[in-house]
């Protein structure tokens, strides 16, 4: 049952700029479309790329060149990249630790996790892509706090259909 609020908006919660966490695999459409966003929430954002095999170099060099280069050119605070080992391949469980430890540490703002998304033509190419996103989604929601919160940043594939 829901209880209606009687507490008005915090102004100390109003000062405070979120923290915006974006996990990141490789340098795509999808992934520049949610850094886009990202930046466009907060400027203090980390993009996370969980590194399975220790082989993070051509994002790396990527990052230099699609992300440091431009937002330096706009005059915006850049994003940081924070690479996360992960010895046995796992993807969620590192992503959900990374968003709990920097909730414990920085106890005042809010943090945003963006989730960016393909969002291709036909429904059932929805279940061969998104669910890694969804599962992060669901962890976060059910080991997080009232001060993390999950957006979707959905990339349309293709054309479509109106």
């Amino acid at each position: 049952m829901l209880t209606t609020c009687r507490v008005p908006v915090s102004a100390a919660s109003l000062a405070e700029t979120p923290i915006v966490v974006i996990p990141v695999d490789h340098w795509s459409d999808v992934t520049r479309q949610g850094i886009e966003f990202a930046a466009r929430l907060s400027s203090e954002v980390i993009a996370l790329h969980v590194d399975a095999t220790e082989h993070s170099e051509p994002l790396e060099s990527d990052w230099e060149h699609y992300v440091e280069r431009p937002f330096r050119e706009a005059g915006k605070e850049v994003p940081t990249l924070a690479v996360l080992p992960s010895p046995y391949r796992f993807i969620i469980v590192p992503i959900v630790q990374f968003v709990l430890d920097l909730s414990k540490k920085n106890p005042g703002p809010s943090i945003i996790v963006v989730i960016p998304e393909l969002v291709e033509d036909k429904w059932y190419e929805y279940f061969l892509h998104n669910q890694r996103g969804r599962l992060l989604e669901w962890v976060l929601l059910s080991r997080g706090n009232e001060r993390i919160f999950t957006v979707s940043a959905p990339w349309y594939a293709g054309t479509r259909k109106s």
